[in-house]
């Protein structure tokens, strides 16, 4: 899987009474990765009602599916005081094309708007600019607006190469990050 394997770092203040707690972000362990599909799962829950018939089984299949045996992919995991409660993929490759991909970035709604998916985002940037590789890609549907936006916020922006529609009328969307350019936040 990864290299990284013991980086911790503080996570402090926010709503949630996260405080001042250890989070530690590392590789998941292979017994960690049933927990990893449980907290995407319900990290994407708020989607179900909004998603195109026959879409959202689908999804769920394929969410476990990337996490459990996606193969080129490391799967990344943020632990709060030894409880996992964030994760995401960094795929060596692309659905379309060569460039590394960020997939399923899950934060539990208990424990969002305290730094997590940025700490998530730039370990897998880290990871994917000691490749030597000059962008990474990632997907995100109007759905998940409020994510599109924090992903434009951190640099990502449309890359309509590599859009899709998994069903009829709904649309994947891509966006890249050059990782050669100066840093946008």
């Amino acid at each position: 899987m990864g290299r990284l394997t013991n980086k911790t770092a503080l996570v402090t203040g926010g709503s949630s009474g996260i405080g001042s707690s250890k989070l530690e972000i590392r590789d998941a362990r292979e017994a960690e990765l049933p927990a990893m599909v449980n907290v995407t799962k319900a990290s994407y829950a708020e989607f179900q009602e909004s998603s195109p018939s026959g879409f959202w089984d689908v999804y769920m299949t394929n969410v476990e599916e990337a996490i459990m045996r996606a193969s080129d992919t490391e799967r990344i995991a943020a632990f709060l005081d030894g409880e996992l409660v964030a994760s995401v993929l960094l795929c060596h490759k692309s659905f379309k094309g060569d460039d590394p991909e960020i997939r399923l970035l899950a934060v539990l709604p208990d424990f969002r708007k305290h730094g997590i998916a940025r700490q998530l985002i730039d370990e897998c940037e880290r990871r994917v600019g000691r490749t030597g590789k000059a962008r990474v890609v990632l997907h995100t549907t109007h759905l998940m607006s409020t994510a599109r936006g924090w992903y434009e916020r951190s640099g990502y922006s449309r890359f309509e190469a590599i859009d899709f529609s998994p069903v009829p009328g709904f649309l994947v969307m891509g966006f890249a990050k050059d990782l050669k350019a100066k840093k946008h936040r």
